[in-house]
């Protein structure tokens, strides 16, 4: 099955830069759900692989304030009645208000950058971040064609968001390192998944040289 699935890739499917080429000055950065639940060490879903990460992401958060890339947070709010079916399929949330608007789980991880005040913030009641939220307005105004989706979980919110922007005709970025989740097998399916399928995979240091590549080029053109 490898094998076949090999070749199929090889003959049939587009990637890397052949596919598109990532162009700042018309992308965002998003930032999905690095929230307490999420990320802290006493977190009811927490993820380590999520929490290792937050250098890698401080390093891309950066770079996009420096050019000026618009910045999304995301935020899962999954109070009743938003909550919805995930009230029954989690029990901590509908029992001890995991992940309630208002509760410390539902806040931002404090040891990572937080959002400035021109940055947007966007919140979520399903894994996908395009769900009955505003992001699409917010992408569509700022004439974005490219998304960076970054946070966790990698196979949960990350991975819906990036299959719904494709779905939007949205060129999707995963940073491979800048993605976390709760198990390795996970997250190497849903990487591969993505490069296949939906996107561009590349680690951290690639997508910071591309960009860098980029940018004259793509400032001169708005000049």
């Amino acid at each position: 099955m490898t094998n076949e699935v090999d070749i199929m890739a090889a003959e049939s499917i587009v990637f890397g830069k052949d596919f598109f080429v990532i162009n700042p000055s018309r992308t965002a950065l998003i930032i999905i759900d690095m929230q307490n639940a999420f990320v802290a060490e006493d977190g009811t879903y927490q993820s380590a692989e999520a929490r290792q990460m937050v250098p890698r992401l401080e390093k891309l958060i950066a770079f996009a304030r420096e050019h000026r890339l618009p910045l999304i947070w995301t935020q899962s709010d999954h109070r009743p009645p938003y909550g919805g079916i995930l009230l029954r399929k989690f029990p901590a949330i509908r029992e001890d208000r995991v992940l309630w608007k208002g509760d410390p789980s539902f806040e931002l991880y404090a040891d990572m950058p937080q959002p400035l005040d021109d940055e947007y913030r966007v919140v979520k009641h399903k894994y996908d971040a395009f769900f009955e939220t505003d992001l699409d307005a917010i992408l569509r105004n700022k004439g974005i064609t490219t998304v960076i989706i970054t946070g966790t979980a990698t196979n949960v919110c990350c991975e819906s968001t990036a299959r719904s922007a494709f779905f939007r005709d949205y060129n999707v970025v995963f940073p491979s390192d800048c993605n976390g989740t709760f198990d390795p097998e996970m997250q190497a399916a849903t990487l591969k998944t993505i490069d296949m399928f939906f996107g561009r995979v590349l680690p951290l240091e690639e997508l910071l040289t591309e960009m860098a590549e980029v940018l004259p080029a793509a400032r001169a053109g708005q000049a």
